[in-house]
């Protein structure tokens, strides 16, 4: 058993690390921007200003660790992040638009009881994978109004605050004795996941939910009380239910108990397995069966998952793997049959894959271009989900600068590409420092980010996409970074 265990470590480390230095060589080398109309454009870097960047952190930091420690006290970062979060939701006031709209003007159908959305064609028919949302955002809009927008823009600050508190505690369990305060640096550095917070869907809530589940399951590892699994099981499955991009934690966790019975064999981690994908799949079918009671509309699925996939192997306006609506003009053509329109959807796929076959240098050359505009675009959408928006007031100068695209944009884009290498490239050190002695609790949240890269590889691309899986990153580029100032210091 050991030596199996040793063997899978080794594969899934070794993967981990593997797909970092891709990473960070698409990020040295080239950046990707995306404009106003979510049209990605590709462009050559300048490795040396990275390689003379990451090397000034390395000064910084060891310049800074042979001073008195910084220290930045836990209650005073966590307020004022929480408290910086609010008050940009309340200098924006921006209303949502794309999936956030459509989601809204749902929760306002269902309010009236007017269910037209959950007929064939209907949003909520052909994105099932949505009605959780939809239906908290109808409790909402019941007690709030269209309001309750600002609302969840205002949780979300609390979302991401308490993320970064997971992280930071997950942080904890494998650094040591290095500060805190580096962990808390980086986090605020990570700007496009500080500016999510206006961003009404599943992201932020989704991610706390889900990084709350993977502590639990960490203290069901380390201290064997099946309470912190059940806990585990039921916060992933709700991050689940509100975005179901989630679900590859799910697997990550279920892969993580699995690895962790090669070593121990204890039977509860077959039961907590169990009870995981009971949760998940029973908990889709209640959706499901509430929501055929209420509506009295039977839903065959809605859009079948292999058009996504078609979507990711097809050139497009946005990008190659980008959206292009060809899911949803399939599923009108055939009728909305999911059978049929799924069979068709085999077809393309094959003949994309053949192409691919056939010409060997396109499929490269597609595949390299669609990865580096999920991973190398360093903004994560952050810019673009605030624009064409309409405000409730009018926005400072700077932040009609920050989101016009402007010299300001340009200034936020050039930090986001250094910050991004930076954290690929001392997550990478981790892999190098660890490599010798990994826990089943530090292979976690690698094992999310393999998962999130594997996933998004074949399905439909977007930046926004990626944004959890480097956010789960943080805790890992941390530790590279103290690890590697320490061992200069030693030398």
């Amino acid at each position: 058993m050991s030596s199996l265990q040793n063997a899978v470590k080794n594969f899934v480390f070794g993967l981990f690390g593997f797909l970092l230095l891709v990473l960070l060589f698409i990020s040295v080398f080239g950046t990707c921007k995306i404009n106003s109309d979510e049209q990605i454009s590709f462009h050559w870097d300048q490795p040396l200003l990275h390689v003379l960047f990451l090397g000034l952190a390395v000064g910084i930091g060891t310049f800074l660790s042979k001073k008195k420690r910084v220290r930045i006290p836990s209650k005073a970062f966590y307020g004022g992040l929480t408290a910086c979060l609010l008050a940009f939701v309340f200098l924006t006031q921006l209303w949502p638009k794309g999936d956030s709209y459509l989601l809204g003007e749902a929760a306002a159908h269902i309010v009236e009881g007017n269910y037209q959305d959950f007929l064939k064609g209907g949003y909520l028919y052909n994105q099932p994978h949505q009605l959780t949302l939809a239906y908290l955002f109808a409790a909402l809009y019941r007690l709030f109004g269209s309001d309750y927008v600002f609302l969840c823009q205002a949780a979300n600050c609390f979302f991401i605050a308490g993320s970064y508190y997971f992280l930071e505690k997950f942080y904890q369990k494998f650094s040591g004795s290095i500060s805190k305060s580096g962990f808390r640096i980086c986090s605020i550095l990570f700007f496009p996941f500080l500016l999510y917070s206006t961003f009404v869907y599943g992201t932020a809530p989704g991610l706390f939910l889900a990084l709350a589940a993977c502590l639990c399951l960490v203290k069901y590892l380390e201290e064997g009380r099946f309470s912190n699994a059940v806990f585990a099981v039921l916060l992933i499955t709700a991050a689940k239910l509100l975005k179901s991009n989630f679900l590859i934690f799910v697997i990550a966790m279920a892969a993580i108990l699995a690895y962790d019975f090669l070593k121990k064999a204890r039977i509860r981690h077959l039961a907590a397995v169990g009870l995981l994908v009971a949760s998940v799949f029973l908990s889709g079918r209640l959706v499901s069966s509430y929501t055929e009671h209420l509506t009295g509309v039977t839903s065959e699925g809605g859009v079948p998952p292999i058009l996504f996939v078609v979507m990711g192997f097809q050139e497009g306006e946005l990008g190659p793997g980008w959206w292009t609506g060809f899911h949803e003009l399939i599923f009108l053509n055939h009728g909305f049959d999911v059978e049929e329109s799924a069979e068709y959807g085999r077809q393309m796929l094959m003949e994309s894959l053949e192409k691919m076959k056939d010409d060997p240098a396109y499929g490269a050359k597609f595949m390299l271009h669609k990865t580096a505009s999920q991973w190398s675009e360093p903004t994560y959408e952050s810019i673009w989900i605030q624009q064409n928006r309409k405000s409730n007031t009018k926005l400072p100068k700077a932040l009609e600068s920050l989101f016009g695209g402007g010299r300001l944009t340009e200034f936020y884009v050039f930090i986001c590409n250094l910050f991004q290498s930076f954290l690929y490239f001392f997550t990478l050190v981790f892999v190098f420092g660890k490599w010798k002695k990994i826990s089943a609790l530090e292979l976690l949240l690698p094992t999310v980010f393999i998962g999130g890269f594997l996933f998004h590889l074949f399905w439909e691309a977007k930046g926004q996409y990626t944004l959890p899986y480097c956010v789960c990153l943080l805790p890992y580029c941390v530790w590279g970074f103290g690890w590697l100032i320490k061992r200069r210091d030693r030398e």
